[in-house]
This record gives structure tokens, C-alpha cells and sequence, in this order.
């Protein structure tokens, strides 16, 4: 009875760790790439300068913050920022965020194509030029490598080897995230290690789960059969 039960679990163990092993070796490579690889490569930092500008010690804006909140009398939040290396103020209001010359207190957005190419141009750390510029405006459409950010965005393309795209704001004229080839890969990779095939996001799904539990299944089987071939060979002695 013993050996017909331990026969049943042997070839049931047999074929299911062929199934399980195969995610088992996914989740090998993938992490093995996502720890050779330096994270802040995977973000690229490498790619954008000018991220941290500041403006000039004592500067005193020509629009002052008094018109700004008369002029948009439901601002959330101000804040005088640099743009393109010039003062403009970021505003915060309940419909959205607006880009304003903290010298003339002329609207500068929304974005156009010219200002959103010119935008990815400054914080553009390589010596490449920008090579194409879509805006982004259909959620159900975006690419997922935007991981759920809101449209609309500007897209900004690369001529380099790494395919670097820009994502600047047509709003606030922000550089929103950037994305290269190998920050792609790591995406990919990062989807097989959690199993998550569609957001690549959650990693409490339940196909995770599940592998995880079958593979636990699987190795205490496998010692139980460990532990009865040992005793069935010392029982024959």
C-alpha cells in the first residue's frame, strides 16, 4: 500500500516539477538580471540633466504671487519652479496644472509640439536629438510603460541606441518619467518574476500565489519520498 502511494506521488512529482520548474527557472533568471543590473542604469539617470535648477538668490518674480492667485482664484497650490531654466510658476488648480511666465504671467501651457521636443532637448543628457514627438491622449491606447500615469503626455523619441523616449507634460511642462531599452527588459523580466502578465504590477496575484504554494507542495514531497526510498532501502538490507 506504502510503495503504491509513494509510486502515485513520485510520478505526480515527477510531472509537476517539470511545470513548476520551468517558472522556478524564470524566476531565477529574472531576479539574477534584475541584481546584476544598477538600478539607478535601470531608471535613467544617466539620461536627464537639469533636473535640480534653481532659481537665482533673491530673485523677485515681474508677476508676483498676489496676481497669480487673482488671476486663478482656485489655485490648490503655487510654486515658483524653474522651466527651461527660466522662473515660471507651477499652478495647482481644481482642474489641472498650469504653466505660468513668472515675469509676464502669460499661460504658457498647454504644451505644443515645439515646446515639448524643446523640453526633452534640455533635460537630454547624450548628445543625440530628438527624432519623433507624439501626444499621448487615449488611456485605453497609452503604452503600458507609462505604468497608469494620466494623459494627455508628450512622447518624446530618441535617435540612440537605447530607444530613449521622454514623457513630458503638456500641462506643467514636466519631465514625467523616461524609458529606455534596457529599463523595457527589466519591465519584462520583472512581469515573469511575478507572474503579473497584464498591469505587471501586483505582486500578491493569485498565479503567483499559487506557483509559490505548489512549489512548497512540491518540496516537502519531495522530501517524504526522499525519506521513504531511505527507509525502503534500509528495510531490504
Amino acid at each position: 500500500m506504502a510503495r503504491a502511494i509513494a509510486f502515485n506521488v513520485r510520478q505526480w512529482h515527477k510531472w509537476v516539477s517539470l511545470f513548476v520548474g520551468i517558472q522556478a527557472m524564470l524566476w531565477l533568471a529574472s531576479g539574477l538580471y534584475m541584481v546584476i543590473i544598477n538600478l539607478n542604469f535601470i531608471h535613467g539617470d544617466h539620461l536627464v540633466r537639469n533636473m535640480s535648477d534653481t532659481l537665482p538668490p533673491g530673485y523677485t518674480p515681474g508677476f508676483g504671487f498676489e496676481e497669480v492667485m487673482s488671476s486663478y482664484p482656485q489655485a490648490e497650490l503655487i510654486s515658483l519652479e524653474t522651466w527651461l531654466g527660466k522662473p515660471y510658476y507651477r499652478v495647482q488648480t481644481i482642474d489641472g496644472r498650469v504653466l505660468v511666465d513668472a515675469q509676464t504671467g502669460i499661460q504658457r501651457s498647454p504644451l505644443d509640439r515645439t515646446d515639448a521636443i524643446a523640453v526633452a532637448q534640455y533635460h537630454y543628457a547624450r548628445p543625440g536629438e530628438a527624432k519623433s514627438a507624439q501626444l499621448l491622449v487615449d488611456q485605453a491606447n497609452a503604452p503600458s510603460e507609462i505604468q497608469g500615469r494620466k494623459l494627455p503626455l508628450w512622447r518624446i523619441d530618441f535617435e540612440d541606441p537605447g530607444r530613449t523616449s521622454f514623457y513630458v507634460s503638456p500641462d506643467d511642462g514636466a519631465l514625467v518619467t523616461r524609458r529606455h531599452d534596457y529599463w523595457r527588459i527589466f519591465d519584462f523580466v520583472w512581469m515573469l518574476h511575478i507572474m503579473d502578465y497584464k498591469d505587471r504590477a501586483d505582486v500578491n496575484n493569485t498565479l503567483l500565489r499559487a506557483f509559490a504554494g505548489l512549489g512548497l507542495i512540491l518540496s516537502i514531497a519531495g522530501i517524504w519520498l526522499l525519506w521513504f526510498s531511505f527507509k525502503h532501502r534500509r528495510g531490504v538490507r
